[in-house]
């Protein structure tokens, strides 16, 4: 169960930011989704917002399953091809797009194009997602070593994405996720700023969302990114309940204290948050159409 998400979204060195992203709730069931429109087709931005839209429509059931978010997924670019036969502006409008859901243990996910979705521990990253790219295909080959990859002069050059002719690729992801992973969707403006071991060093230093969010933005906007670039980060094992009676109880701590500042007092308010129990086990193995990639390790 996840209690609680934080995310950003930024413009970066562009002159529009054409990321989308959300999280929502269906009963128990964390949903989060984000899109990339591709620069220089037109009309990104409206692809990745109609995409991330039609997920937070559509996917909200609490039982979903993998093969119905991938099911959403090509809908969503049916309706794209609809929505580029409306607009002359946004006749080649298109976007990557991952979306997941969590309920209880287990993680199930679909993506299109190379936004990424990762699962990290204090020991390792492991990235869920595989690129619909030309570099990824050609190291699918063999043509292309794992340094060679990372310089690989065209990565930007996607061969699957929602709006484009045809029927795109659509991964499907299921995996089993422990109390205390971290759950990391971004898109490349991001990623490609972040090391793995940042998310590592990141994720071993932070204990809530927002922790995590800000050091992640923090290290992304000091290396001088030149994309937009969105993140949304969750953990696994919160109490949606719980947050929220932590949250009313900070803010009548906080008012406590303000009214009792002027008079000394024995006494001390507990910080709930300080009493936040952190739970951490063992990753079961990825379950899905392709094994998950284990980028950085301790």
């Amino acid at each position: 169960m996840i209690g609680d998400a934080a995310a950003f979204s930024k413009i970066g060195a562009r002159q529009a930011n054409e990321d989308s992203h959300a999280f929502w709730w269906a009963g128990d069931t964390f949903f989060a989704a984000v899109a990339d429109g591709l620069g220089g087709m037109g009309g990104g931005d409206h692809a990745s917002s109609y995409v991330v839209d039609f997920m937070k429509t559509h996917a909200v059931r609490p039982d979903l399953g993998a093969a119905e978010l991938v099911g959403l997924v090509r809908e969503s670019h049916r309706g794209l091809l609809a929505l580029q036969q409306r607009s002359i502006e946004d006749r080649s409008m298109a976007t990557t797009l991952v979306v997941m859901a969590m309920r209880g243990d287990e993680l199930v996910a679909a993506h299109c194009g190379d936004s990424r979705l990762y699962v990290v521990t204090r020991e390792h990253v492991e990235q869920l997602t595989e690129d619909h790219s030309e570099a990824q295909r050609l190291f699918n080959e063999g043509r292309l070593s794992e340094t060679e990859l990372a310089s690989y002069p065209r990565k930007n050059i996607l061969e699957s994405a929602l709006g484009i002719p045809g029927q795109p690729a659509v991964q499907e992801i299921r995996r089993a996720v422990t109390a205390g992973d971290w759950l990391v969707l971004a898109t490349d403006g991001a990623y490609g700023v972040l090391e793995p071991r940042d998310l590592l060093d990141v994720a071993r230093n932070s204990r809530e969302p927002g922790q995590f969010s800000a050091a992640c933005l923090a290290r992304i906007e000091a290396r001088g990114p030149r994309d937009n670039y969105t993140m949304i980060v969750a953990r696994a094992g919160g109490n949606r309940l719980l947050r929220g009676f932590q949250r009313a109880f900070a803010r009548k701590a906080t008012g406590l204290r303000a009214a009792s500042a002027a008079r000394p007092s024995g006494h001390r308010l507990l910080d709930p948050s300080t009493n936040t129990q952190v739970f951490r086990g063992a990753v079961n193995a990825a379950r899905g159409s392709r094994p998950a990639r284990h980028v950085a390790t301790a």
